[in-house]
């Protein structure tokens, strides 16, 4: 885990905790539940002093922001700040501990205090369908060539929806099918026994969608188990192209064939 400052929300844990407090609270998830699933993860984040400081300040904080910190995490918090900033923070650097304790101190002020300005849940929108589903083999129209993509990932919530669209590693003149994309290859790496795609264009519903008409469905498919190595944000037809062309030599991958890692074809 990194730890980037002395403050409330600071590392990767305290982001972690925040950001999934924040989002899912203007998504209307229940608070109660939210609660509950953190608290949790106690164990998992607790590993030392440090990091238990880190963890149930962090959760407190993120809490109180959106106006729902309850007393028992509020207490316990509390008990924490009273007994000084950990030790640990001195092994990050030698000025840490005082200065995280400052932080401490201002964060058991706010606490014990209502969040005047809290973060309020945006009003309902209208929901919207994405464009496409989990594993839709697209072709992709250049200026004077064809590519073929898939969405490798898809995240629809109620405030956003994201699209993972990995391509294969081919360019044609005439229109692609799925036979085309099932003959084509894609690059990857293997992590012990982990299929790791090395391609990704991750785009949010608006950007996706002024690129509709150089988008087509031409079908489905399922692979075999896989994550996402690269995470590459983007916005245009150009960075389809360049995930299709990019060298091997300035981004180190291997090359397999689509056919050896289908596990079904589900629309033709």
């Amino acid at each position: 885990m990194a730890i980037d400052g002395v403050k409330i929300i600071d590392s990767d844990d305290a982001y972690d905790i925040y950001n999934d407090i924040v989002e899912r609270y203007k998504d209307g998830v229940d608070v109660a539940l939210i609660k509950k699933e953190w608290l949790d993860e106690e164990a998992n984040f607790c590993t030392d002093e440090l990091h238990t400081e880190i963890y149930w300040t962090a959760l407190a904080y993120s809490l109180w922001k959106i106006g729902n910190l309850d007393e028992y995490i509020k207490e316990k918090v509390l008990d924490i700040i009273s007994k000084g900033a950990s030790e640990l923070w001195n092994e990050i650097d030698e000025k840490a501990l005082k200065t995280r304790q400052k932080a401490l101190n201002k964060l058991s002020e706010q606490i014990q205090s209502e969040n005047p300005r809290p973060i309020k849940k945006p009003k309902p929108q209208k929901r919207r369908e994405p464009y496409f589903e989990l594993g839709d083999v697209i072709s992709v129209k250049f200026e004077n060539e064809y590519g073929i993509c898939f969405i490798s990932d898809l995240e629809v919530r109620p405030r956003k929806i994201e699209y993972h669209i990995a391509c294969a590693r081919t360019l044609q003149k005439s229109e692609p099918t799925i036979d085309d994309f099932v003959n084509s290859s894609i690059a990857y790496k293997k992590m012990n026994t982990e299929f790791v795609l090395e391609t990704d264009c991750w785009f949010n519903h608006k950007d996706l969608g002024v690129l509709l008409p150089y988008l087509k469905k031409i079908g489905k498919v399922k692979l075999k188990p896989y994550s996402l190595g690269v995470l590459s944000p983007a916005d245009s037809l150009e960075h389809f192209y360049d995930d299709i062309t990019n060298e091997s030599d300035l981004w180190p991958f291997k090359t397999i064939k689509i056919s050896e890692i289908i596990e079904e074809i589900l629309e033709n």
